[in-house]
């Protein structure tokens, strides 16, 4: 399904298309058609998924700047191997800057992403489309705040897509080991050292990095938030379940909450009546996002209307499996405002 959230009209005047509902697109077209973008943003990743923007992208998509990142560490054979073919897919589309990143310490860079972008601050719209497929986590967040401060996040087209499939293993996991917790920079909160902590973790398939998030916050009580339905409800249902049997054993299963997989702003609204109610505000929160991409985004709608005594931890892993996801699944237009 392809799918524009940019109209222009016969008397040139831009009108936006609002969305509810993620847009399955096969063919991904400029924001405002006959326009280039201003700007495409994605990442280059072991993930052979990050190549999906590039495949699906029309024939006649144009993009008058490309950023194009690359995380610094873990060099492997299969991201080089993906960042030239994105390379070579995206040379006729627009001029490509290469933006390496440190995963450590990603600040800088994200700061000089931003500048780059607040070029655009001065159009009626700025035509900007992110692929948010392989940004890690806790960066996009940090990203997606210096939007807001630019003014420019609400006329982001987010793009995000699917692997076909997870190489989940109770016995061969998705990452091994933790680097370390922490507070998510910009994210760190005013805690009311009166109240208990509560931890809310969006479970993904990592189960030893939701039980080494756990440990380390040593939390009061503890929220654990499960994708339903899951991205393929046939046969992904009851698999963050299964991979996650640790951790709900230790905090138990009524501790359990279903949130959207791929719906940002049902992803905001579900987390504003579990944590907005007169219960809920009797705890600190402390919010780790392992869960989908899409859900990231959510939580940052949700985050930027700045609720009390919030904090955001992120639980890095030491290496991830080689073989951490296989193919190009779906790809989707989020919605966002």
């Amino acid at each position: 399904m392809e799918r524009k959230n940019c109209l222009l009209s016969n008397r040139g005047v831009i009108k936006l298309e609002l969305i509810n509902t993620p847009k399955e697109c096969e063919t991904i077209n400029t924001i405002i058609e006959g326009l280039p973008d201003d700007l495409l943003i994605c990442a280059g990743s072991p993930e052979i998924r990050c190549l999906g923007i590039a495949k699906r992208l029309a024939q006649n998509y144009k993009a008058k700047n490309i950023l194009l990142i690359r995380y610094s560490g873990h060099q492997s054979e299969e991201r080089e191997r993906n960042i030239r073919e994105l390379k070579n897919r995206l040379q006729n589309v627009g001029n490509i800057d290469e933006i390496i990143i440190d995963e450590e310490n990603p600040i800088p860079r994200i700061r000089e992403i931003t500048a780059k972008i607040e070029t655009y601050s001065s159009k009626p719209i700025a035509r900007i489309t992110i692929d948010i497929t392989t940004i890690i986590k806790w960066h996009l967040l940090i990203l997606l705040e210096s939007l807001d401060l630019c003014n420019l996040a609400k006329t982001c087209r987010f793009v995000y897509t699917e692997p076909e499939d997870y190489m989940t293993d109770i016995f061969i996991p998705l990452s091994f080991g933790i680097n370390k917790v922490f507070p998510v920079p910009t994210y760190s909160g005013n805690f009311d050292f009166y109240k208990d902590l509560q931890l809310i973790i969006m479970l993904g398939y990592e189960g030893d990095r939701a039980s080494a998030v756990f440990e380390e916050m040593d939390p009061d009580d503890c929220l654990l938030l499960i994708a339903k339905p899951s991205y393929h409800e046939k046969s992904w249902e009851g698999r963050t379940e299964r991979l996650n049997k640790e951790i709900i054993n230790i905090v138990g299963e009524s501790k359990i909450r279903y949130i959207d997989a791929r719906n940002p702003i049902l992803v905001k609204q579900q987390l504003d009546d579990l944590l907005s109610n007169p219960k809920a505000r009797r705890f600190n929160h402390a919010i780790a996002p392992l869960g989908t991409k899409p859900q990231t985004l959510g939580l940052y709608a949700y985050l930027r209307n700045k609720p009390r005594n919030t904090i955001v931890v992120y639980g890095s892993p030491a290496r991830h499996n080689k073989f951490y996801s296989q193919g190009i699944g779906r790809s989707w237009i989020l919605p966002f405002q």
